[in-house]
Order: C-alpha cells, then sequence, then structure tokens
C-alpha cells in the first residue's frame, strides 16, 4: 500500500516545482541575453591568437571597450590635379602631380578618385591588420582656393575623402573589415591664418553634416569615449595656446584630439596633444590618467627645422630604425598607435627648401631620407634618384603586428643597418650594427658573401674588417642563431604566414670602394 502524500507535504512540492521552473526561466533568460550580447559586440571582439582581425563594431567601433591598442595609418587621399600649396617652401608644394616623389609606388603614379586603388590599399590594411586611418585634411586652411568656395583642390579633397567613405560603406556590405576613418583637420602649421578657429568651426560642421551625419557613413567612424574621434593638427602650438583655443572651439559632437608635431622639443604631450611625427625615432608617449593613450612608429626622423639635412635626421636605414621605433610600442602598450605613414610621396624641389640657404626640406625626400611604407617598384626612377624598397617595409609591419598582438609571440624579428644610399664604403675597417624585437637568439652569425667572418657573437654589432675585400658589390648576412620566423622578409613579394619555422636573417649589399 503507497502512502498519500498530506495537503502540507503537496503544498512543499508545488513551491518547490515552482522554484525550479523560475530556475530554469532565469536560465534561459540569462543565457540568451549573453548570447544577444555577444552577437552584438561580435564586431568589437579581438579574435584570439591565429585569427587576429582588424578590432571592428556592427555600429563604429568604440575604442573605450576594448583593452588592446588599436594600430592606425596615416593616409593621403590627395593625388588629385589641384592639391597646390603656394607658400610652401620656396617654390609651393604639389603632392598630386607626383613630381617629388622618392619612389614609384607597386601601383604606379596613382589617381586617389581611382576605386580599385581603395579596394587594393584596404585589401592590405586588412592583410596588415590596420584598424583605424587617418585621413589628412590638415592643410585645408591654407590651400587655395579658399576652402570655403569648395573648389578646385579642396573640392577634389573634399571628393576623394567621401569616395573613400562611400567605398568602405560597400565594402563592409560585401564583408569586408576596412579600417574605420579619423579625419585629421589643421589650425595650425606655422604662422596662425587670420580667423583660423572661425573658419576651423566651419570645417567641423561642414564634415560633421557630410560624413558623420550620413547614415551610410555614420558606422565608418572610430569611436572613442562615446563619440567619433577628431584630430586637428595644430604645430607651433602651446599649452596655454590650446587652452584659449578650446574655448572657442565647436566640436561637441567630436572627441578631439589635438595634434603637434616634434613634441621632443615642445612637450605638449603634457597637455594630452599626440603626435604627427617626433624629431626622434623613438617617439614621444602621451599619457591620459596615467595611461599610455596614444604614440607614433615611424622607419625614420627628421627635426624641424631644418629637416632630412639635420645632422641628427634617422634615415631608413634598412629597417633597424624601425624596429626601434617600434620599441616605445611594445614598452608602453599605448591605447592607440599610429604608423607614419602610407604614401606622402611628395617633397619639395630642389634648391627651394625653407630657411635662409633653402636647404629646409620636410616631407619626402629621397629613398633614404624617406617614411612612406607603401610598396614601391625597385626598378624605377624618381625625383633624386632611382629604385625603391619593395614590399620590405610592409613586410616588416606585418610581422611587427603579428608579434605585437602575440599572434606569433615566438617569432624573432631583425634588421641589419645598411649604409646610406648609395651603399658605399670606404672604410677598411667597417662597423655594422642590427635591431632585434621579439625571442632573443642565443647568438649571432655574421657572412660576407658566402663567407662566414664571425661566429657566436653575443652583442649587437660587429667590426668588419674589408681590407683583403676586392673593390665592387659585396653582400653582408646576419643570422641570428636560436630564432626562427613565420614571416619572410624579401622585398620582392608580400609575406605570408608560413606554418612552417623560417631562419631568421638580414641581408644588406653594399660597394666598397676604399680610397674614394
Amino acid at each position: 500500500m503507497n502512502a498519500q502524500p498530506t495537503l502540507s507535504a503537496m503544498e512543499d512540492i508545488v513551491r518547490k516545482s515552482n522554484l525550479i521552473r523560475l530556475f530554469v526561466l532565469i536560465l534561459v533568460l540569462s543565457t540568451s541575453e549573453r548570447l544577444l550580447a555577444a552577437q552584438s559586440h561580435e564586431g568589437n571582439a579581438i579574435p584570439g591568437v591565429g585569427s587576429r582581425a582588424p578590432a571592428k563594431a556592427a555600429k563604429g567601433l568604440n575604442a573605450a571597450n576594448l583593452p588592446e591598442t588599436l594600430i592606425g595609418m596615416q593616409y593621403e587621399t590627395y593625388f588629385i590635379p589641384s592639391v597646390y600649396l603656394p607658400d610652401y617652401g620656396q617654390s609651393g608644394f604639389d603632392p598630386g602631380s607626383w613630381e617629388t616623389a622618392e619612389a614609384i609606388p607597386i601601383l604606379g603614379k596613382y589617381s586617389s578618385y581611382d576605386v580599385k586603388i581603395i579596394r587594393q590599399h584596404e585589401e592590405w590594411f586588412e592583410y596588415l591588420g590596420i584598424d583605424w586611418l587617418l585621413i589628412d585634411w590638415s592643410n585645408m586652411l591654407w590651400m587655395q582656393p579658399a576652402w570655403e568656395e569648395h573648389k578646385g583642390a579642396t573640392r577634389e579633397l573634399e571628393e576623394t575623402t567621401d569616395l573613400l567613405f562611400k567605398t568602405y560603406s560597400q565594402l563592409e556590405k560585401e564583408g569586408k573589415r576596412p579600417p574605420k576613418l579619423v579625419i585629421m583637420l589643421g589650425l595650425r602649421n606655422g604662422r596662425l591664418r587670420a580667423n583660423a578657429l572661425e573658419r576651423l568651426n566651419g570645417i567641423i560642421a561642414w564634415v560633421k553634416k557630410n560624413y558623420l551625419d550620413k547614415p551610410e557613413y555614420k558606422n565608418l567612424g572610430l569611436y572613442y569615449q562615446g563619440k567619433p574621434l577628431l584630430t586637428i593638427l595644430s604645430v607651433g602650438s602651446s599649452c596655454n595656446d590650446i587652452a584659449q583655443q578650446n574655448a572657442g572651439l565647436v566640436a561637441p559632437d567630436w572627441t578631439v584630439r589635438w595634434m603637434g608635431s616634434q613634441l621632443q622639443f615642445t612637450h605638449v604631450e603634457a597637455c594630452g596633444f599626440w603626435t604627427w611625427f617626433d624629431g626622434t625615432i623613438r617617439q614621444e608617449v602621451t599619457y591620459n590618467s596615467g595611461t599610455a593613450e596614444a604614440t607614433v612608429v615611424t622607419p625614420s626622423a627628421f627635426p624641424v627645422p631644418p629637416g632630412w639635412l639635420d645632422p641628427r635626421t634617422v634615415g631608413r636605414d634598412h629597417g633597424a630604425p624601425y624596429l626601434e621605433s617600434w620599441k616605445v610600442a611594445f614598452e608602453t602598450r599605448p591605447k592607440f598607435i599610429q604608423i607614419h605613414q602610407w604614401n606622402e610621396f611628395a617633397g619639395v624641389k630642389e634648391g627651394h627648401g625653407s630657411g635662409p640657404q633653402h636647404d629646409g626640406y620636410g616631407d619626402e625626400y629621397n629613398l633614404e631620407y624617406s617614411d612612406d611604407i607603401e610598396p614601391t617598384q625597385m626598378d624605377k626612377c624618381a625625383y633624386r634618384g632611382c629604385g625603391g624598397w619593395g614590399y620590405y617595409y610592409m613586410n616588416l609591419t606585418k610581422a611587427l603586428i603579428s608579434l605585437y598582438r602575440n599572434e606569433t609571440p615566438d617569432i624573432t624579428v631583425m634588421a641589419l643597418s645598411a649604409p646610406f644610399q648609395p651603399g658605399v664604403v670606404k672604410e677598411e675597417r667597417w662597423r655594422v650594427s642590427w635591431n632585434v624585437i621579439g625571442n632573443p637568439p642565443n647568438n649571432y652569425t655574421l657572412k660576407v658573401d658566402e663567407n662566414v667572418v664571425a661566429e657566436k657573437i653575443q652583442v649587437d654589432h660587429y667590426t668588419l674588417d674589408l681590407s683583403k675585400l676586392a673593390r665592387g658589390k659585396h653582400r653582408v648576412t646576419l643570422i641570428a642563431n636560436g630564432a626562427h620566423t613565420h614571416f619572410d622578409l624579401a622585398p620582392e613579394k608580400l609575406t605570408e604566414k608560413s606554418s612552417a619555422q623560417l631562419p631568421v636573417t638580414s641581408t644588406i649589399e653594399f660597394t666598397y670602394a676604399p680610397g674614394r
């Protein structure tokens, strides 16, 4: 005979049953909320090691919600017929003509109106892992005709920027993940122009109306602290200047960061300035509330004044300075990194530089004294010489970003320092050096041509005895022992991540010409 439960026992069973149903309902709702949250933030998530894609969001990328560094590339859209700055240097500045480029891109002397170029650049940026582009509008206030007329060069720059936004919007619809876009306006680059702040406010309002407020463009911006990021270049301004100018700035819809240059002299990073570039290869770091917010990495650097021909200038030097520049980012892990730069490809004509001797040259000068990253043709002549760097700096950037983001934490990136162009060595004793980031090698082996001249080197330099070498061209190869990489840095082709471990080597060519 089965015992029947009492009324009180039945009530207890019902209560427990209801509690179980409630618990199950809460669990289901909680799981659904997490799934929805994961879906809504899917674009913000940083994939795990080995599957890194640029950190994108369906509704704009919000930097504040991401613990990782966002890596940006400084980018120009001024390769158009009419861009001309009449009072730049002694003869003006005409970047759209390609006349004074230091090298010729793999893609040729392209136009910023060419959608195929925009798409190819974007494909490369996705491959590198670039999160955002800094679009250069810093010269708008001193271009001719005046920006307010929306004619000529300023109109063309508006059109090429709009084409970039339009193309990136289409690429997102096609399932691509293009970098987010940040515009850099300009208030001052030298003397302050009349009504500059008032005119700047006009440009800010125009940019909001024509880019930010367009539904198809709204999600293309980089959001920071709840608003799209806007940078403003003001070279020569002090912290006190910016405090006064901020009072008259009308930009309520933006998170604004002022941008300076040569911060090793001005030290305006103390009041929050970011930098376009500095005159030292180890660029300054801007901190915000004690946390590293921004820095720049660059393959070369020059002080202003006087520019590239200053003895303190650091040239490309086969990529060794580029690694040194990246070390600052590795050490500080800032929220934002800017890579200086993708595609300036313009400078001032010979004999028309700034200063009393007309020898102050900025922007790009020649192969050695330049800082563009975009791949160039290695067999073409440009304004001040022939040759190019091929894919070398893009390949270095790919390896460095992969290492920085722990996608390949086991690799070593190494660059052997090279003599400046044209690579002629006259001394019988030549001190070579190198730079390394990543897994430290056990030691190094050094070869001249195919002959080993030193083994088990424990330091980052060695003095070669060239006295017994024949005159002419030779090759120096450095081998990092006990280290490997997954990226072939050879300049002839774009690197691809290898599943196999590759040796870490660096090779330079030079011409030995004693007594010349």
